[in-house]
């Protein structure tokens, strides 16, 4: 049996060598390159897979995307898209996830121009989810929650659309853009009115919509919220949610932090508060302590 580093090298050595354009007296007698070009790709997939049994992720790839490279340079567009999403598979096993981010890219720049939104969203929000958990840069994954979102939309996928605008709007939130995000639940709660699949979603819309507009200090708005919430919906009319969110603008209006801490305290006691609300709610907090340093 050959050395299986023996055998690496030797591929890759080989696709070097195809993938090497043809110059001057030669190519006259070699015609195009694109031949060379897909042998040079198929070697480095074989590489690549070689990699893969390894356990040597990074490098499969490194190889999976000479060889999407070379896929490019022979026109073979769609072959370059799925190996660019092998690329992507190998650096995000492998904890390369920029380099994952980027080669998935590739691939969904090729899939939209041939048409694939469908494709091109469900890729896009993994692209996100990547962004999010592994970089956490949250402008980039909301661009790509947003942008699979309207894919999905066109495609007539409400529901895939609406999970996109609640990571949207979640992130936008904990990026302190709680207008934004504001704005965003009311197209979620636009968009499930009336809809028999989403409507049970409404009570939650409401009450982080609700949140964020206290996060941003407007009291009026949050107040005018929860009002069209329990003329809407009536899940969330006689909701432990509604109830809190009456406390909170009370609290926020009278400035009071004690009285504002006592009815998150009692009301987690019974609904536990995830991560998210926990997060929003110590910034609506924050703004009544704020404002009472400011009269100092």
């Amino acid at each position: 049996m050959s050395d299986p580093v023996e055998l690496l090298q030797r591929l890759i050595r080989q696709a070097e060598k195809k993938g090497t354009p043809s110059s001057g007296f030669l190519k006259m007698f070699s015609g195009s390159d694109s031949y060379k070009y897909e042998e040079a790709a198929e070697l480095c997939i074989q590489a690549a897979n070689l990699y893969r049994l390894r356990r040597e992720l990074k490098l499969a790839g490194d190889s999976f995307l000479k060889a999407a490279e070379y896929q490019l340079k022979a026109k073979n567009d769609d072959e370059a898209a799925n190996t660019f999403v092998e690329t992507y598979k190998s650096y995000k096993s492998s904890g390369e996830y920029t380099n994952a981010v980027d080669a998935l890219g590739s691939a969904i720049e090729i899939f939209t121009k041939r048409g694939q939104f469908r494709r091109g969203a469900n890729f896009k929000f993994e692209m996100g989810e990547l962004l999010e958990n592994e970089l956490s840069d949250y402008p980039k994954a909301i661009e790509s929650y947003e942008t699979a979102g309207e894919w999905y939309a066109q495609d007539q996928a409400l529901a895939l659309a609406n999970k996109c605008l609640i990571r949207c709007a979640d992130l936008k939130a904990l990026d302190a853009n709680y207008i934004e995000a504001g704005e965003v639940y009311a197209k979620l709660i636009k968009n499930s009115v009336g809809n028999r699949l989403s409507q049970w979603s409404l009570k939650d819309y409401y009450f982080k919509m609700a949140l964020c507009q206290l996060a941003a200090t407007d009291i009026v708005a949050a107040t005018r919220t929860v009002q069209e919430g329990k003329n809407t919906d009536a899940n969330f009319a006689d909701s432990r949610e509604a109830a809190l969110a009456q406390d909170l603008i009370e609290c926020v209006r009278e400035g009071d932090s004690e009285a504002l801490s006592e009815k998150v305290f009692n009301f987690d006691k019974f609904n536990k508060l995830d991560k998210w609300k926990t997060t929003i709610l110590l910034k609506v907090k924050e703004t009544i302590t704020e404002a009472d340093d400011d009269l100092l």
